[in-house]
């Protein structure tokens, strides 16, 4: 059984803590929860019938001896700081999304981690995702022939201006780093790379504060190639309401997208190429066979 601690309980950390308390991780035990803030502390005595030990400070609670891990879920500048604390304290991590706010600290987090032979993982939990774990498939396996493109569309992480006023860290580029890329969006980059492969050249504009007041960037929209000639296309806005969340990878033997939790193929009998070049029709009328899975 490991025995984790939680470090900072706020929105993500409390339900975490919460999901690990109730036993919903096989074997895993909340051993210790951590948070500067009284309030949160006083939350998690009630929440959790005071069976966990609770600490103000994270250093206290890395030299407890209390935890075989920590689960890092504070702003983002400290979770490389934490990390490195706690692997040289001899726990395990698992650090919230997203690694870090610059090269640097992140560079040094890994080496650490690396140097001290314990488990680290970042939580990536979307590539676990049934939907993009089979189009990942698909897209590695050449069910969709060559790839021609990627379009991601992803403006449905709407935020109000009282979000980003929720905490003193958020929308900076001192404490959160970045916007909507470095805190909605890290999953999505992340199974877009997981997925496609990592681009030869990138391009992107980044709007800031376009729609609220704050001073990172909350509209994008970035344009990649890859070294085939395919190419992608990736827009992601906290401004937009309602939004959309569709992902439409087309290769030469048809297209994959994944919307509304359904993935749905169409794939091709013939591979595009050969009937673009031995087609005797201008527009032919090609079957198409259609499947959805959710």
């Amino acid at each position: 059984m490991v025995r984790i601690g939680v470090i900072g309980i706020g929105k993500m950390g409390s339900a975490h803590a919460v999901s690990i308390f109730e036993q919903k991780v096989e074997g895993m035990r909340l051993s210790a929860v951590c948070d500067i803030s009284p309030e949160k502390r006083s939350w998690a005595a009630e929440q959790l019938n005071d069976q966990v030990y609770c600490y103000s400070s994270y250093r206290e609670l890395l030299s407890s001896g209390n935890c075989d891990a920590v689960l890092i879920a504070v702003p983002h500048r400290l979770h490389p700081v934490i990390a490195c604390e706690a692997f040289q304290a001899g726990l395990h991590v698992l650090t919230e999304k997203p690694s870090g706010i610059d090269t640097k600290s992140v560079k040094q987090m890994n080496k650490v981690a690396h140097e001290s032979g314990k488990v680290f993982g970042i939580m990536y939990n979307q590539r676990t995702n049934p939907l993009y774990r089979s189009l990942r498939e698909m897209v590695r396996s050449g069910d969709l022939g060559e790839l021609k493109r990627m379009v991601w569309i992803i403006s449905n992480w709407y935020r109000t201006q009282y979000y980003y006023d929720s905490g003193d860290w958020r929308g900076t580029w001192g404490q959160e780093g970045g916007g909507v890329l470095m805190n909605q969006c890290p999953h999505n980059l992340d199974l877009w790379q997981w997925i496609m492969g990592m681009p030869s050249s990138v391009r992107a504009v980044c709007h800031k504060g376009k729609f609220h007041r704050i001073s990172v960037e909350d509209d994008v929209t970035i344009y990649a190639e890859y070294p085939n000639g395919a190419s992608a296309v990736f827009i992601a806005s906290t401004g937009e309401c309602p939004g959309t969340n569709r992902l439409e990878i087309s290769g030469t033997k048809g297209k994959a997208v994944v919307e509304n939790g359904c993935l749905s193929l169409y794939l091709l009998e013939k591979d595009e190429r050969e009937i673009c070049f031995q087609s005797k029709q201008e527009m032919p009328n090609e079957p198409v066979e259609i499947r959805h899975s959710h």
